[in-house]
């Protein structure tokens, strides 16, 4: 009897000191807190990404994954939003700058917008992102704002790796989306200067049937991931070849 007294006294213990960080963390969950940044509650981090954003150091019993959840509306030129941790991502938005408190982490997340082009975002800069692959094979379905995959690019991986490396936002990731995208200014190919895109469309039909892109570098030259085969290189600029002619616009990403 004394044996089993023992161990449940040590058992009872045992389970009171267990349950002791369980106490103090659900207290932390349920309370609020002050920022110099505002007023929030306290709540795991992964529950407030899509909300508000997280600052530690403000929660009692502060664990790793409680902080203070602040939520801020904001507003901006490019429409309203909330204030977010930009490592959380701005999931079909852009973050925009300049109207949420804190540093540089914390910026206004408005739904449908698209993200300003960075200054650097020029025709030059797209060209030397391509250039820099040069010797990369060809692969079908290969290449993408990350770099190539499969161990290579294809077309439109490779100019879809070159807008975001230059300019740090994502086109459409197929030649016919590319063509049509709306984030690309339309502009007749004579007029193309380094970095805009030229599109060539199975038998001209450019509204429906885009099957190569490639990046104006200078008069009669591009680079670009041609075919199986080959690498990425620049070559001439040709017009028709293989059922393929060259569409009558340029397309530019950068501004």
């Amino acid at each position: 009897m004394q044996l089993f007294s023992s161990l449940f006294l040590a058992s009872a213990a045992t389970l009171a000191v267990a349950l002791v960080p369980v106490a103090l963390e659900d207290r932390s969950i349920r309370s609020s807190c002050t920022t110099p940044d505002g007023k929030g509650t306290c709540q795991k981090t992964s529950n407030c990404k899509t909300q508000g954003f997280n600052l530690a150091g403000h929660c009692p019993h502060d664990a790793n994954d409680v902080q203070c959840c602040v939520k801020k509306t904001c507003s901006t030129s490019s429409g309203s939003g909330i204030c977010l941790n930009t490592g959380d991502g701005c999931s079909g938005g852009a973050f925009i700058s300049g109207s949420c408190p804190g540093d540089s982490s914390i910026k206004c997340c408005v739904k449908g917008a698209k993200p300003p082009p960075p200054t650097h975002c020029t025709g030059p800069a797209i060209v030397a992102a391509a250039e820099s692959q040069k010797g990369i094979p060809y692969v079908f379905g290969g290449g993408g704002c990350n770099g190539k995959s499969k161990g290579g690019y294809d077309c439109s991986g490779l100019t879809q790796y070159s807008v975001c490396t230059a300019c740090h936002f994502t086109i459409p990731r197929t030649a016919q989306t590319q063509y049509h995208s709306s984030l690309g200014k339309h502009l007749p190919r004579a007029q193309a200067q380094a970095g805009d895109m030229l599109f060539w469309a199975t038998n001209g039909d450019c509204k429906n049937r885009v099957a190569h892109v490639g990046i104006f570098v200078r008069k009669g030259i591009m680079v670009n991931a041609a075919h199986t085969g080959t690498l990425v290189r620049e070559q001439a600029i040709w017009t028709s070849s293989g059922g393929e002619s060259i569409c009558p616009d340029a397309v530019r990403f950068w501004k």
